[in-house]
Order: structure tokens, then C-alpha cells, then sequence
């Protein structure tokens, strides 16, 4: 391969594909490269053809097809001329991004991820837009054919239950729209996914209440875990580290369709007290804040006589005299996450998982004996 004069390996590839397109020697049906070839017809390393793939995709120019090769997009040609006047790829300016949430914004850190997200796209020139629905499925799959309607450049959507209306979500990756799915694990082989460890923090607070003693330990959720995946890899920790530890799980002391009147909490939390359990680990801190003001109202002493737990690490957990011990999902990496994963044009799918950090405070302690 012939060189030129101040002018790196992977930015002649990149000029060369933008040659390509510019001609129209291509098919958008059909991959224009891989790193494979790239790494073949130039003879360079592979690290090289990636960064050339990589840059484009950045740009807008490439979307990926993971397993098949990069693709042109469709509404990428007027942007070639602009790269390449400066040298090295730019990102695309002036797309939106839809960001579907069919629940409240305010619900968990979600205010953190939106603002982490908004500025990393607006970084490059992207814009974020909210789309707020009743969590109803219907309502949902009307909200994403509006934004299909609209042409957005891409897709982030938090399904409120199992369906994700996969029919409507193949039209925007056809069109090499990037789909981004949040807190569903899915296998979908054209979308992608953005979730944080909810069963390795369901273990870590299960093994912090184990190593203080604990053993009657109940689980307490308002969902079942047939409902949201989320609560069931929240609960699979818990019971999971119970078993590592020759704990048996006491179905008595499981609740996953807890019913929210304030009366019933404070009967099932005396109940579970009087039971011998110790501890209760909660699917959120909005129900471990709950189940604290339950235990101050019947003078059970938190954590002497009754340890609680939460997850999240939101304000529910540090509101009032309720310091709760919980998982904090680090909401921002989430939110930045989701921006990369947008501005990598990659078409799913791509899966990343976001780890999470146990945060001990004073409603945990010692088992009573």
C-alpha cells in the first residue's frame, strides 16, 4: 500500500471507503467492508481496519452488522465531502435521538442517566429527546410508531413490562437505526442492550446480611419476577447467594406482589417480625423506606432488632432518619453507556452490563439473637 505524506494507515482507508461511496460503487443491501478485508487489501494489523471502521461509524457513515460486515447508511452520502476536508471523521451533526420511557422520569436515578446521556450526545452534536407514556403496551407500541413516523436517527426505549413490540423496533434497525433496550436482558440478534448487574446486587446484599448473622431473611417486592426481569435477577441473587451459603430459601417469608396500602405492609412486617425474621431485603428503596416507617410504627427497633435493605441508592434511602443500606446502579455510567453505544452506529446487537456497588449504611447490623 502506497503512502502518503502525513497521513496515518487508517486514514487512507477511510478516504478510500469515502471514495467509494462517493462513486456509488456500493450496495446498501450489501457490506461495503470488514475488518477482515480492510486488514487484507491494505496489509494492515486488524487493530488498524477496526479504527478506519470505527472513526466511520462515529460519523454516521457505517452502521455494523455484527458477524456480517459495515454497512453504508442510507443517509450517509452528503457527509463524506465534510469528513474528509478535515482530515479525520467528525461526528454527524443534528441527530435526534428518541429516549421512550413509558413511567415517570422521576422513577429510580433515571433524572442522572437522562442528564449523563444528553451531555455526551450533545458533545457531538446529537440531540435527546424524552417520550413519557402510561405504562400500558398499547399506549407503548402507539409512542414508538409516532417516533418511527418521525425519523429518528435512533432509538433508547425502557419497556415498563416483558413486551418490547419487536415488529416496530426491526422497521428502525432495518433502516439502520440503532435500537437500545434498558433493564430488559433480551437475545434479540438485532437490537442491543443496556443493563446494570441486578443479580450481583441482589448477592452482595444478601451476603452482607448473611455475614452479620442472618439467617430467617424475607424478600419483599410489589412485582412478581414473571413481571420484571429486573426483581427477577434481583431476587435469583438473593436466592442464589442463600444456597452458596447452605441457607434454605422460607417460602413464608417471600412477598412478590406486595400490596402497596400502608395498613397490609405494617400487618406483613409485624407478622415476618413475630416469625423470627431478622432482616428484609426489598426490590427498591422506595418499599425498604416504606417498610422502615412500618417497623418505627410498631416500635421495631431498625437495625437491633430488624435489618432493611433497598436498592438503587436514591433519595428514598437517605430520606428522613431512614439511612438504608442498598446497591447503588451508578445511573450516569448508564446514561453515558447508552451515548456510546448511539454514537457507535453499531446495529446490535451489543450488550452491556454495568456493574454495581453495595453501599452499607446504619439500618444494617448484627442479627438479634
Amino acid at each position: 500500500m502506497q503512502t502518503s505524506p502525513g497521513k496515518s494507515l487508517y486514514q487512507i482507508i477511510i478516504d478510500d471507503i469515502l471514495e467509494t461511496i462517493k462513486r456509488g460503487q456500493f450496495s446498501y443491501d450489501e457490506p461495503i467492508c470488514t475488518e477482515k478485508s480492510l486488514s487484507d487489501q491494505y496489509g494492515v494489523s486488524r487493530i488498524t481496519s477496526k479504527r478506519a471502521i470505527e472513526e466511520l461509524e462515529r460519523a454516521g457513515i457505517l452502521y455494523r452488522k455484527r458477524g456480517v460486515g459495515s454497512f453504508v447508511r442510507k443517509e450517509a452520502d452528503s457527509g463524506t465531502d465534510g469528513m474528509r476536508s478535515k482530515g479525520s471523521p467528525v461526528a454527524a451533526q443534528g441527530k435526534i435521538i428518541a429516549f421512550a420511557l413509558p413511567f415517570a422520569i422521576t422513577q429510580g436515578g433515571m433524572l442522572r442517566t437522562i442528564e449523563a446521556a444528553t451531555n455526551r450526545l450533545s458533545e457531538r452534536g446529537c440531540h435527546l429527546t424524552m417520550h413519557i407514556c402510561e405504562p400500558d403496551p398499547r399506549k407503548e407500541q402507539q409512542l414508538i410508531e409516532r417516533l418511527l413516523a418521525q425519523h429518528v436517527d435512533g432509538l433508547i426505549f425502557y419497556p415498563s413490562g416483558n413486551d418490547l413490540h419487536l415488529d416496530i423496533l426491526k422497521q428502525f434497525t432495518d433502516k439502520g437505526k440503532p435500537v437500545i433496550i434498558l433493564d430488559k436482558p433480551h437475545d434479540i440478534d438485532y437490537l442491543s442492550n443496556v443493563v446494570c448487574d441486578n443479580f450481583s446486587g441482589g448477592y452482595k446484599l444478601t451476603e452482607h446480611l448473611v455475614d452479620y448473622g442472618h439467617r430467617n431473611i424475607a424478600y419483599l417486592s410489589r412485582y412478581s419476577t414473571n413481571d420484571v426481569s429486573s426483581i427477577r435477577e434481583r431476587y435469583n441473587g438473593f436466592a442464589k447467594c442463600l444456597e452458596d451459603r447452605g441457607i434454605a430459601v422460607q417460602p413464608q417469608f417471600i412477598n412478590m406482589n406486595l400490596n402497596s396500602d400502608y395498613p397490609m405492609l405494617k400487618h406483613i412486617i409485624n407478622s415476618l417480625y413475630k416469625a423470627g425474621v431478622t432482616a428484609i431485603e426489598c426490590e427498591n428503596d422506595e418499599v425498604a423506606f416504606n417498610v422502615y416507617m412500618c417497623c418505627r410504627s410498631l416500635s421495631i427497633l431498625v437495625p437491633q432488632q430488624m435489618n432493611i435493605t433497598g436498592f438503587d441508592n436514591i433519595d428514598w434511602a437517605v430520606t428522613g432518619s431512614a439511612q438504608l443500606t442498598t446497591v447503588d446502579q451508578n445511573f450516569a455510567k448508564i446514561g453515558e453507556t447508552l451515548a456510546e453505544l448511539i454514537l457507535s452506529g453499531e446495529v446490535g446487537p451489543s450488550s452491556r452490563i454495568i456493574p454495581v456497588d453495595l453501599i452499607p449504611r446504619t439500618s444494617t447490623g448484627p442479627a438479634r439473637s
